[in-house]
């Protein structure tokens, strides 16, 4: 039976989060580099080959036997059910239900406020514009606003949930690897730093590490 392919960017952030489970957990699974680019700029992404098993055109994907499955946060959680018993996604269901909750509001909140100070701050200098500031203080207030609600966890407790490194962990962290280029103030949020420099110390963390952009 072959081995499942995770079809992956070095330097997505969706995609990494997948990378950290599988380096957490010592999966066996086939890792396959696609150059990523924008709609429409000739990447890999957008060939059709790679469109038939994601109409969207991003990674990551999974690829196991008859299965394809996107989003990143259901590949997660489908590696860690299959892989059988374990701290990232543990049998307790308050506790599963905990790291959704994280996940979600990593999806919903921090990723678009994240995403959006890179874009602004960032690709577009890239770009030759200038980044627009009405954009830029809309998207740091709802990084304050969720960096607050982080700051009230893990000011009392190691990680976001059961007190332990968890999926919701991963997905969060994954969501700010940018935030040095991205201008993203996460200095100014002392319990946030910390536990970022948690994660950043684990060996998964670095071994996972994109090539350098901009940070």
């Amino acid at each position: 039976m072959p081995k499942p392919v995770l079809y992956t960017s070095p330097g997505s952030h969706h995609a990494r989060r997948v990378a950290l489970v599988i380096q957490e957990l010592g999966l066996d699974i086939e890792q396959r580099t696609i150059d990523v680019r924008p709609r429409g700029m000739g990447g890999d992404n957008d060939k059709p080959e790679f469109l038939k098993i994601n109409p969207y055109g991003k990674v990551p994907v999974l690829q196991d036997n008859d299965l394809i499955l996107t989003e990143s946060n259901a590949i997660m959680i489908y590696l860690c059910e299959k892989h059988g018993a374990n701290p990232l996604w543990p049998d307790d269901l308050r506790e599963r239900a905990g790291i959704l909750r994280w996940q979600f509001v990593q999806a919903a909140h921090l990723s678009p406020a994240a995403d959006g100070l890179l874009y602004e701050n960032l690709v577009r200098p890239m770009m030759g514009d200038q980044p627009d500031a009405r954009a830029v203080a809309n998207a740091t207030d709802n990084f304050h606003r969720c960096a607050g609600v982080l700051d009230s966890v893990v000011s009392r407790q190691d990680y976001l949930v059961a007190n332990r490194l968890t999926c919701a962990d991963l997905s969060v962290a994954t969501a700010l690897m940018y935030a040095r280029s991205a201008k993203i103030p996460v200095s100014e949020h002392e319990p946030l730093m910390a536990w970022m420099g948690r994660i950043l110390a684990r060996p998964s963390w670095k071994a996972t590490e994109p090539p350098p952009m901009g940070r």
